[in-house]
């Protein structure tokens, strides 16, 4: 997504924030995500990437049971409320986005598996295959990269576009990567219109543990 400024997604949970966080928290994470649950890494030394971490839920419950957790929100209000709701001690809090995640990028860090719930939509098209190039090289051999893809209407004003599995696995396949996992729920908030597709992707593990190398979060 672009400047923060500027964007009108962004633009848009920024001055819904507490409203969106409200929607988010009446949800918790077993309710979205549990197609995920037993994909996770195992707790203890795994780091998590929660991209469009929105009102803290997900980095919060992943936090609660063990994992070191990055969670990135470009809403300055929205991240200001997760914070807020989700004080963890292994919650790192950051202002970044796609494309770039450049941020992200600068921790030196990487991840056993990252999260994007509901944020690929709200990347252009044009953008996509830059944003996965960037994720995928955050991630360890081996990791778990898991979306929640949004399948409805497209909303301009919220910067909801068309997204489909048939382009992840695309962009899985020229990056090396796989699809693990595919399935489809309706809406957890009722809305008929509205269904989700969960897709794992993973890297395969090159034969060394991942990279031996798990730095915790400052």
């Amino acid at each position: 997504m672009q400047d923060s400024k500027q964007d009108p997604a962004i633009r848009w949970y920024h001055e819904r924030a507490e409203r969106v966080a409200e929607d988010y928290e009446s949800l918790s994470f077993p309710d979205v995500h549990n197609w995920l649950i037993y994909r996770l890494p195992p707790v203890g030394e795994s780091t998590v990437l929660d991209v469009g971490a929105g009102s803290g839920r997900d980095a919060a419950w992943l936090a609660e049971r063990g994992h070191e957790v990055v969670a990135v929100e470009p809403a300055a209000a929205l991240r200001r409320e997760a914070a807020r709701r989700h004080p963890h001690p292994r919650i790192r809090w950051l202002d970044d986005q796609l494309p770039g995640l450049e941020h992200v990028h600068r921790l030196g860090l990487c991840f056993d598996a990252i999260l994007l719930s509901a944020i690929w939509m709200h990347v252009p098209e044009s953008q996509r295959a830059r944003a996965f190039r960037k994720l995928i090289t955050l991630l360890k051999p081996g990791g778990l990269l898991a979306f929640t893809l949004r399948l409805g209407p497209e909303d301009p004003e919220r910067g909801l576009r068309a997204v489909s599995v048939a382009e992840l696995r695309q962009l899985a396949a020229e990056h090396g990567a796989y699809v693990d996992h595919v399935s489809e729920s309706p809406d957890a908030l009722g809305r008929p219109e509205v269904s989700w597709a969960e897709v794992a992707i993973r890297l395969p593990d090159d034969g060394t543990g991942h990279d031996g190398a798990r730095p915790r979060l400052a």
